[in-house]
């Protein structure tokens, strides 16, 4: 063991010495270990810690070890809940009285997660009013809640409210980025909110982010986060998907209107704010042309006009409002928009090989996206700036090579769960079943699903892959599981709700889709049975998808979907065995897993796992455990 790797191991065992109910995990320790000597190398590591690890602090002990500014990036908002609340408070508290490893965390979010101070103002003086058709009493009545509140507030950030607040009333009392014209322009500046969490963050040794505010730092050229030493991304395997979510640029007609009306607010000439409402209606119709197609090469003559008539209204704009000396709120906030509409239409004016541009309609409303096919070169300052820990429960094939990394799936560092899989788990695969889009598939799954709660009692998480398909069964199956299983629906309530309905109701049955393969936390008897309705292919027709599949040419499935599938899988089987008493069955009612030869691949996240394809295995795995 490397001198590293034995002075974070020893801190180990000290932060156990004082924790509750602490328990010695070997893969805790293999993990520090691993950890505390990427740091002291400055080598990236790319590591799988399987449920129960602890990688929480598998992570967070090395880095307080080395002494070392860090940047924790996560997915999931419970995560960022879970370091604020409890691992890094308990931390801080432990080595409060160490003059060498007391610490400052801090947690730090986008600047819509914040009030803006000039916006209250503007709610306060009557500059911004609040009319019927503008709001609703109940909004108008939150926000004027959160007016009074932020006279009390030192964070100003939106989870520290200590009521319930619509989505529509915090728009009225926060600002993006894209609208705010920075602190050295706003007259609020030295009390902003956003900037008063930057500067905690700048004098602290740990900061917790989300992986869309490391998206954007890279995007503004680092100019957001504080300088770090190392940075870990947990839960890895969804960081793909949101850089490149962050590299992209997404334009809509409501957009460029409601750019154009905050320009009207402050410009003195109207006429040039007239021509881009006018062609914001042009881009509208444009667009309608084209929806839901790809874009591989460069944006059809259509496009690229109306792109070309936005650019010129804008710059045109742009110039007119930087000629008013008077920087009131509304010239500042018509500065910002604009500014960030040209940057938008200037990307999409500009093409390499890495672009695919595509147009959808969610919800009738159409837009315009440019994203990277690849976001290995937006995370090249990462790996080179920086020692980049990567970790997740679940780390799909191909990541880090996806990432830029120059890590192969063999150089992955795999510390095992200490979990007794072999004796508390069993993974059914019902190869008997109808495939998916064959006839009487419904009927047959209904009828599984319906065989195999008989025989866990209830206790069940039915994930399925489709709303679609969760309506259906939900339907067939409400009130025929018996008197005392109930089930609720994805449909019924929110998330926190139906969670803790679901906790609280140890014999219910919890009916969902892919929104709740991660981040379900039900230990104990309320859950015993997994069912998963098919393997969780990602969905035919994205066009990003579709663009990295024809780059990827004949090894596409394989690749791409598998991997995803893979993960996918494996999330949602982790949702099982939370606690070392833990047990349970993981059902996937895919028979394609019997005949298909890339079933070792989509399997690979759960083949710690006991198989089986007998529906009796099952029925005596229950039996012996009641």
């Amino acid at each position: 063991m490397t001198p590293a790797a034995r002075r974070a191991t020893d801190l180990l065992e000290r932060v156990l010495a004082v924790l509750e109910r602490a328990e010695q995990r070997d893969g805790q320790a293999d993990m520090v270990a691993h950890v505390a000597d990427a740091i002291e190398s400055a080598e990236p590591l790319v590591i799988q810690a399987g449920t129960g690890t602890g990688k929480t602090l598998g992570y967070l002990v090395p880095l307080l070890a080395a002494g070392q500014t860090a940047v924790i990036a996560t997915y999931t908002k419970a995560l960022q809940d879970q370091l604020a609340s409890v691992d890094l408070p308990l931390l801080q508290r432990a080595f409060a009285d160490d003059a060498d490893l007391a610490f400052e965390w801090a947690v730090l979010k986008g600047r819509n997660n914040y009030l803006c101070r000039q916006r209250i103002n503007d709610l306060e003086t009557g500059a911004d009013q609040l009319d019927v058709g503008d709001a609703s009493q109940r909004v108008a009545k939150e926000v004027k809640k959160l007016v009074a509140w932020c006279d009390k507030t030192d964070t100003g950030e939106i989870s520290d409210v200590p009521f319930g607040v619509s989505d529509s009333a915090w728009s009225k009392v926060s600002i993006g980025s894209d609208e705010c014209p920075g602190a050295g322009k706003c007259k609020f500046g030295d009390t902003c909110f956003t900037e008063i969490a930057r500067e905690r963050a700048g004098a602290a040794n740990v900061i917790v982010v989300n992986f869309t505010l490391y998206g954007l730092d890279l995007q503004q050229n680092r100019e957001f986060l504080p300088a770090h030493d190392v940075v870990v991304f947990d839960e890895v395997h969804e960081l793909e998907d949101v850089i490149s979510d962050t590299a992209s640029v997404v334009l809509t007609p409501r957009v460029v209107a409601g750019a154009a009306e905050t320009a009207r607010k402050a410009a003195r000439s109207q006429k040039t704010v007239n021509a881009m409402t006018k062609t914001a209606k042009m881009f509208d119709e444009v667009l309608a042309q084209h929806t839901d197609k790809r874009f591989a090469n460069s944006l059809p003559d259509d496009l690229r006009d109306v792109i070309a008539q936005l650019a010129t209204h804008a710059k045109k704009i742009a110039n007119e409002l930087r000629e008013i000396t008077d920087e009131t709120p509304e010239v500042l906030r018509a500065q910002s928009v604009i500014g960030r509409i040209e940057s938008d239409l200037a990307q999409l004016s500009s093409w390499s090989k890495n672009t695919v541009a595509f147009v959808t309609a969610p919800r009738g409303a159409h837009r315009l996206t440019a994203a990277p096919k690849r976001v290995d070169g937006t995370l090249t300052p990462v790996w080179s700036d920086t020692t980049a820990i990567l970790t997740s429960a679940t780390i799909p094939g191909g990541l880090p090579q996806r990432l830029g990394l120059a890590v192969t799936d063999e150089d992955i560092v795999r510390v095992a769960s200490p979990f007794d899989y072999r004796a508390n788990s069993l993974l059914y695969l019902a190869g008997d079943l109808p495939a998916p889009n064959t006839d009487r598939r419904n009927e047959a799954v209904n009828e599984r699903i319906r065989a195999l709660i008989e025989m866990s009692g209830g206790s069940a998480l039915v994930l399925f892959t489709a709303w679609g398909t969760l309506r259906q069964s939900v339907d067939a199956l409400r009130g025929e599981l018996g008197e005392h299983i109930t089930i609720y629906s994805q449909d019924d309530m929110p998330k926190k709700a139906l969670l803790n309905a679901f906790r609280d109701d140890t014999t219910s049955c919890l009916f969902a889709t892919r929104g709740f393969f991660q981040g379900v936390d039900v230990p104990g008897d309320a859950l015993r049975l997994v069912i998963i309705d098919k393997v969780p292919f990602p969905q035919v027709g994205d066009p990003l998808l579709e663009a990295r599949r024809e780059d990827a040419g004949t090894t596409a499935f394989m690749s791409i979907d598998v991997p995803i599938a893979a993960a996918a899988l494996a999330q949602a089987a982790g949702r099982l065995i939370r606690t070392a008493t833990d047990h349970g069955v993981v059902a996937v009612l895919d028979p394609r897993l019997a005949t298909k030869g890339y079933k070792e691949a989509v399997l690979s996240g759960v083949s710690h796992m006991p198989e089986t394809s007998s529906l009796r295995d099952v029925e005596r795995f229950f039996d012996k455990r009641r």
